[in-house]
């Protein structure tokens, strides 16, 4: 078992790093399915690979993954989202929730989650769903 720590160490300590960003930067919108996977293989290849002295498959491995947490990052973070907003509705009293998006896709980086936000123009009380990663704003009637 102590074989596979240190890359085991590595993975999670990424693993974390990425959660903050997601969780901070984000708030909890990137697909992180696909890293999982990538560092749960890199705990394996780290072991096998590296005591083998097979330097190009581990390599390898971690060139699959910059591209892995490049497609997962979305096209604008949380505040961006909500400056976008403010900046083409005149909004009061914005508010926002985190609400699941149907995903038929097999796209394993596309948004499974987006941003709602709700603020009165006036009187009127106006919604809009803001997927971050495609940066598009969409009225939207969700019962949220």
């Amino acid at each position: 078992m102590k074989d596979y720590l240190a890359g085991a160490i590595i993975s999670l300590l990424l693993f974390f790093v990425l959660m903050y960003v997601d969780q901070t930067v984000y708030r909890n919108v990137m697909p992180l399915n696909v890293i999982i996977m990538l560092l749960a293989l890199h705990v394996i290849f780290f072991k096998h690979l590296l005591t083998e002295k097979r330097i190009l498959p581990y390599l390898f491995l971690i060139i699959l993954l910059v591209p892995a947490v490049c497609f997962s990052l979305p096209a604008l973070t949380y505040h961006e989202a909500q400056q976008k907003i403010l900046n083409s509705y005149d909004l009061e009293e914005l508010e926002s929730i985190l609400v699941p998006l149907e995903n038929d896709s097999w796209n394993p980086f596309a948004a499974s989650s987006a941003h709602l936000f709700t603020g009165k123009s006036g009187s009127e009380e106006i919604t809009l769903l803001v997927n971050t990663m495609t940066g598009e704003i969409m009225p939207s009637t969700l019962p949220y």
